[in-house]
């Protein structure tokens, strides 16, 4: 009798000790869970309220040329030089890259506030051909893009 209470004990114990390690399992990964759904929804909060256009642009040499960006949504975009501007011929744009040999491109500040426009300086290896169409394209780190076609003249 006293032998079957002592493993009647030890069986409970250890079956208590089960549950509560499964229930810290289950509460970790519904952590994770509600973690990853925060993260999630605060990026595309943020998605929602960021909208960006190219209000104009145009060249001023034959290898220069300035696009004004505009922050037309509601909250900052910040770190705009990590942005991806794609220039080039109406449809045939390619990435270009920030602050290197040309073709590359920089801007003038860093954050652009909501209503607040940022230039864009594009640099080119090749000269503009007259009467072609070019795109610029912006895409924020978010994925939030605006476009802007005009023609050399």
């Amino acid at each position: 009798m006293p032998g079957e209470a002592v493993s009647e004990a030890i069986l409970i114990i250890a079956g208590v000790i089960m549950i509560g390690v499964l229930a810290g399992a289950i509460y970790l990964s519904i952590s994770y869970i509600g973690s990853a759904m925060d993260a999630s929804s605060l990026a595309g909060s943020q998605r929602l309220l960021t909208d960006v256009q190219i209000v104009f642009a145009t060249n001023t040499t034959s290898t220069t040329l300035y696009a004004y960006l505009q922050n037309i949504g509601e909250e900052p975009v910040y770190n705009l030089q990590l942005g991806t501007l794609y220039f080039g011929l109406e449809n045939q744009q390619q990435p270009i890259g920030y602050n290197s040999p040309a073709p590359s491109w920089t801007v003038n500040t860093q954050v652009l506030n909501p209503g607040s426009t940022a230039t864009i300086t594009i640099t080119l290896s090749q000269p503009l051909v007259k009467g072609s169409y070019y795109t610029v394209m912006y895409v924020t780190q978010n994925g939030v893009q605006a476009e802007y076609t005009f023609q050399v003249v």
